[in-house]
C-alpha cells in the first residue's frame, strides 16, 4: 500500500477510511496535497498506469497527468501542474510509466484533510470508448458505401445523359473548329469562341465525373461548413435527367440562401439522392407527379429540408417503422435506404420523420443544426 503519514485520532482514522474506500471503487483514485504530490494510489490506478502502487507514493502528478492544471484547482488552492495540452480530439492526456499517452477522462473533489486541502482525482481511461467510436464509425461509412453504391446504379441513366451533353458538345465544336481551319485558318475569333465552348463543356463533364467519382469513394470526410440551398441545388443537377424521364416535375422553394450545416456533402448528398428516389417510386403511375424540395428555419437553430411528392401518402402504422431496418414497401426493395439515412443524420446532430400531406402525397422531413 502507498505509504501515507499517519496521524492520532480522527485523521488517522478518516485516513485509513479513505484508503478503504478507494479499494472499493472499480475506478482508478488518486490522492494528491496541494503541493501536487501523489500520496496514495488505489489498484485500479496501479494497473492504469503501469505501476507499483507503492512506487506511485511521491511522484508528481504532473508526470501522470501532463493536463490536469486547470482541471485540478479549487477555490484558492491549486495542484500546480504544467499547462494543458490538449490531444487533436480535446480529449485530457494521460501519461503511463512506459511514456505512452492516452486519452482520460478526469473527475475532481477536493477535500479537506489533516487540516489541508486535499484533492481526489478519478481517471477513467477513454481508449477503448475512442476505439469503439471508430469501430461504429467505419461500419457506418461501410453501409453508407454500399447505398451509395447502389445509389449510383439507380442513377446511371442521369449521370450517363450528363455526360453524353457536354461530350457530345466538345465533339461538334472540335469538328466545325477544323472545317474553320481548312476553310479560313484566319478567322481567329470564331475558333476562339469554339475553343472556349470546348474548355466549358470540359468543365461540366469534369464536375459530374468528379460527383460520380465522390459518391463511389469509400473514405473517412471532415466534417465542414455547407450551404443548404447549394447542397439541394447540386443534389438536384446529378439526379435532373432522371426526373425527367420518369416524368417528374419538380419544384425548388429554397428559403435559407446562407444558412450553413457541418456537415460531410457526400453523405448528405446521399441523404437527399435517397429521398428524391423514393419520391419518384411513390408517384410513379400517378397522373400527377410533383416533387418539391424545401428549405427553411425550422425550430430555433435548426434548418429544415422537406421533400414532398404527390404519390398515395405512407399508412399511418408504418410512418415510424420505415426507418428501421429491412422495412420496405418497395416489391423489390431491401428496406436500408432509409435507415442507412437516419443513421447519417444522427451523426451530423440532425433527425428526420415522415408525414401525409392534406392534400395527399408524404413529406420527409430533415432537420440539422445550423451551424453558428
Amino acid at each position: 500500500m502507498a505509504a501515507m503519514n499517519q496521524d492520532d485520532g480522527a485523521d488517522s482514522r478518516a485516513v485509513q477510511l479513505l484508503c478503504a474506500v478507494f479499494e472499493a471503487v472499480p475506478m482508478a483514485l488518486l490522492l494528491v496535497d496541494p503541493e501536487g504530490t501523489i500520496r496514495h494510489a488505489n489498484h485500479r490506478a496501479a494497473s492504469l498506469f503501469d505501476y507499483e502502487r507503492h512506487d506511485m507514493a511521491g511522484l508528481a502528478c504532473t508526470q501522470l497527468l501532463p493536463d490536469a492544471s486547470s482541471e485540478v484547482r479549487t477555490g484558492r488552492a491549486s495542484v500546480p501542474v504544467s499547462s494543458p495540452r490538449r490531444s487533436a480530439g480535446n480529449d485530457l492526456m494521460a501519461r503511463r510509466r512506459s511514456g505512452d499517452e492516452f486519452p482520460a477522462e478526469l473527475l475532481v473533489h477536493a477535500l479537506a484533510l489533516e487540516g489541508r486541502p486535499h484533492f481526489v482525482l478519478a481517471v477513467n481511461d477513454l481508449a477503448e470508448m475512442r476505439n469503439a467510436e471508430r469501430e461504429v464509425a467505419a461500419e457506418r461509412e461501410s453501409m453508407a458505401h454500399m447505398s451509395r453504391v447502389t445509389l449510383v446504379g439507380e442513377i446511371s441513366g442521369s449521370l450517363a445523359h450528363e455526360l453524353n451533353q457536354p461530350l457530345a458538345a466538345i465533339l461538334s465544336n472540335a469538328q466545325a473548329a477544323l472545317r474553320l481551319l481548312r476553310r479560313d485558318p484566319g478567322e481567329i475569333t470564331d475558333i476562339r469562341e469554339i475553343l472556349e465552348d470546348i474548355v466549358e463543356n470540359d468543365r461540366r463533364a469534369g464536375e459530374v465525373i468528379s460527383r460520380l467519382r465522390s459518391l463511389l469513394r469509400r473514405e473517412f470526410r471532415s466534417f465542414g461548413p455547407l450551404v443548404v440551398d447549394e447542397l439541394v441545388h447540386d443534389s438536384i443537377r446529378i439526379i435532373r435527367n432522371d426526373l425527367i424521364n420518369r416524368g417528374v416535375e419538380y419544384r425548388l422553394d429554397l428559403g435559407v440562401p446562407i444558412s450553413r450545416v457541418q456537415g460531410d456533402p457526400v453523405q448528405l448528398q446521399q441523404v437527399l439522392l435517397n429521398l428524391v428516389l423514393n419520391a419518384c417510386d411513390a408517384m410513379e403511375g400517378q397522373p400527377r407527379r410533383v416533387l418539391t424540395l424545401r428549405t427553411e428555419a425550422a425550430d430555433a437553430g435548426w434548418i429544415r429540408v422537406e421533400v414532398c411528392d404527390t404519390g398515395p401518402g405512407i399508412h399511418a402504422e408504418r410512418l415510424e417503422s420505415i426507418f428501421l431496418p429491412f422495412q420496405s414497401t418497395k416489391l423489390d426493395g431491401m428496406g436500408m435506404g432509409l435507415a442507412i439515412c437516419r443513421t447519417l443524420l444522427r451523426a451530423h446532430g440532425g433527425r428526420i420523420h415522415a408525414a401525409n400531406l392534406a392534400g395527399g402525397g408524404a413529406v420527409f422531413c430533415v432537420e440539422l443544426p445550423i451551424l453558428e
